[in-house]
């Protein structure tokens, strides 16, 4: 179970690293997506999201649920964070999603193509496997009476 704890943490380095990178670049498409605002957001997303990855990696050891469990939480947030990023990236290139964007959303273009704002919204909607996540790591996280984990005493949970 460790070597595997092990690895899924490193994996979720790997994908924050990836994110970062992503919302780094991302910082350059203001200067030719359609709507500039959209494409700051998704550079802050991608950001954001991949120092919560690092976060979530160095924490990983203290989770403790079933080998199954892990891997779904692991799942659920690397793909949840993917899709948020890509969707308002893509929002950002096509001006499509407008009524998922309640700040930015209503200084979009018209002109996006039907399957374009289909596409932005389904990626949105697949985002909110992150809640998938949180409710795991909060139910694997709570308190078991006479059980302590690792190095936390188990009162300072």
């Amino acid at each position: 179970m460790a070597a595997e704890t092990t690895s899924q943490a490193r994996s979720l380095v790997w994908h924050g690293a990836m994110l970062v990178l992503l919302g780094l670049i991302s910082g350059f498409t203001t200067l030719f997506a359609k709507v500039p605002a959209t494409a700051l957001s998704a550079h802050t997303i991608g950001v954001l999201q991949g120092a919560v990855l690092f976060g979530l990696a160095g924490a990983w050891h203290l989770i403790r649920g079933s080998a199954l469990t892990l891997r779904i939480a692991k799942y659920t947030i690397v793909i949840g964070f993917y899709a948020n990023w890509l969707g308002v990236q893509l929002a950002a290139f096509w001006s499509a999603g407008r009524s998922m964007f309640s700040v930015s959303g209503t200084n979009m273009p018209e002109g996006a193509a039907g399957w374009m704002n289909v596409l932005v919204m389904f990626l949105l909607n697949v985002s909110m496997l992150v809640m998938v996540t949180c409710v795991i790591i909060l139910w694997c996280s709570r308190k078991s009476r006479g059980v302590t984990t690792g190095n936390v005493p188990s009162g300072e949970r």
